[in-house]
């Protein structure tokens, strides 16, 4: 019921809730990334951010319409696949490495989806 719900919305909603998305994963990656090096007062924050953003990589994942578009609809998958993995390496290392580089990639395509017109 819910997905027909979805269905049936506004082009413009979606692109605003699709936008808030973004803007929640940057925010969360960005916590992430000010509570890497854990320590008793930061790990709950690096734990909430982390889940938090794998959570919102994952729902962008399976909204994904591969039947739209197959060369975007993979490489959107690919970049949040980039992404997710740099985050699972990262909490286990306590190093930023590779999700500063997708933390851009993710903005370039918030902003593209801000801008586009329906």
């Amino acid at each position: 019921r819910n997905t027909d719900q979805m269905k049936n919305t506004d082009p413009q909603d979606a692109k605003s809730i699709l936008v808030k998305c973004f803007d929640e994963l940057i925010h969360s990656i960005g916590v992430f990334h000010d509570n890497l090096i854990p320590n008793p007062d930061n790990f709950r924050k690096k734990s909430s951010s982390f889940s938090r953003a794998l959570t919102i990589i994952y729902t962008l994942q399976t909204s994904i319409n591969f039947e739209k578009d197959l060369s975007i609809a993979k490489n959107l998958f690919q970049i949040y696949e980039y992404t997710r993995v740099a985050l699972i390496n990262e909490f286990k290392t306590c190093k930023l490495n590779k999700s500063p580089s997708a933390v851009i990639a993710l903005t370039e395509i918030r902003n593209t989806w801000k801008d586009m017109n329906y």
